[in-house]
């Protein structure tokens, strides 16, 4: 599941794009950045990229053709990584740079100078941590000279226009998925080696568990959740809150597994995937893995969510911090297979539908002609 694999059909030729060179910088394991890269290149972009080293991007551009550099950002002012933009601007001429991480953004704006620097297009995926009175924020999203910031959704748009940065500037491209990347769901019996009963309805919360994911939040809703009912909860990650690590063990009906390669395979043999954040989630890719193989989701009002899961269609919509919401929404989906399937039908459907990998791809290319018009 995390390993890249080449797309199978490029998007149409990109027009008066083509040839003009764009640095992709800060490219590494992100599933849909390899295939943004890709998709680029196939639409006829003269694609420049700047990877981690032994990343798996490495492989995406060895096998496709793509020339790179490798450097490990240190800081957001690395001297190395400066040097290397400079010596990108004299012999690549590039037109834009698109920085993926806070440090390759940072990088390229040290590295440049007003009138006679390339585009350069960040990318934002979360909410907070930006202060008006902060250096570094100014140093990056904040900083007059960055011409275009990708918003992974709607509510990071909303959280930068706090900032009283111009509508002109913030574009919204939601990270879309293509249902063909994934492999086939892991099948039911695989629960049974976590101890889950085969007519048990389980839900799965997929990523690694930090105090804002709101994984504090879900167990308090499971404490009142009798081993009777027969709902089980398995927490699939890294667990990186000591409120949480403490808690293993305390419910038979809870389930540790921590990191697990085939986290997305196992979400599609659950029946209810959930994020309960409690603040700044941009869009979750847990979340997405899950609907694409058709489990409805039970999820927050938080940053992007409510954009992703449309709330009584293709999942349900709850309160953060709010245990007995969360403890309600799981008791009214085990009730109800048929409903809990109608939720997975749209669910699916939403990526296939308007947050598919496609839209991403027409996106970018979109904006790259905009900003190189």
């Amino acid at each position: 599941m995390s390993e890249w694999t080449p797309a199978d059909s490029p998007p149409p030729p990109a027009d008066a794009l083509r040839g003009r060179r764009v640095v992709m910088i800060g490219l590494n394991s992100d599933r849909v950045e390899l295939h943004l890269a890709t998709a680029l290149k196939d639409a006829g972009v003269d694609l420049y990229a700047i990877t981690e080293p032994s990343s798996i991007a490495e492989k995406l551009c060895l096998h496709r053709d793509i020339p790179f550099s490798t450097h490990h950002f240190r800081s957001r002012v690395d001297a190395r990584a400066i040097r290397l933009y400079r010596r990108l601007l004299k012999e690549e001429k590039p037109d834009i740079f698109h920085c993926l991480t806070n440090r390759a953004l940072s990088n390229a704006l040290l590295a440049t100078r007003r009138g006679d620097s390339p585009k350069i297009v960040a990318y934002r995926g979360t909410m907070g941590h930006l202060h008006r009175l902060d250096p570094a924020s100014w140093l990056s999203y904040l900083h007059p000279r960055v011409d275009a910031i990708i918003c992974v959704s709607d509510a990071v748009r909303r959280y930068l226009k706090t900032f009283n940065l111009p509508d002109h500037r913030l574009t919204v491209i939601w990270k879309g998925h293509d249902p063909a990347w994934y492999d086939a769901p892991a099948p039911r019996s695989v629960l049974h080696e976590f101890g889950i009963p085969a007519d048990a309805v389980v839900v799965c919360l997929l990523g690694n568990i930090r105090p804002v994911k709101g994984a504090d939040v879900l167990l308090q809703a499971f404490q009142d959740i009798r081993p009777n009912e027969n709902i089980h909860l398995l927490l699939i990650g890294e667990v990186r809150d000591k409120r949480i690590a403490r808690q293993k063990g305390r419910h038979p009906c809870v389930h540790f597994l921590g990191y697990r390669s085939d986290a997305a395979r196992l979400a599609g043999a659950c029946d209810i995937a959930t994020m309960p954040s409690v603040e700044r989630e941009g869009l979750p890719k847990a979340i997405i893995e899950a609907m694409v193989q058709g489990i409805p989701a039970v999820v927050t009002n938080v940053g992007g969510m409510p954009e992703l899961v449309q709330h009584g269609i293709s999942g349900i919509v709850v309160p953060p911090r709010d245990p007995a919401a969360l403890r309600e929404a799981f008791r009214t989906l085990a009730a109800d297979a048929a409903l809990r399937r109608q939720y997975g039908i749209h669910a699916n459907a939403r990526i296939e539908g308007p947050f598919q990998f496609r839209h991403t791809v027409e996106k970018t290319l979109t904006l790259y002609r905009k900003l190189l018009s």
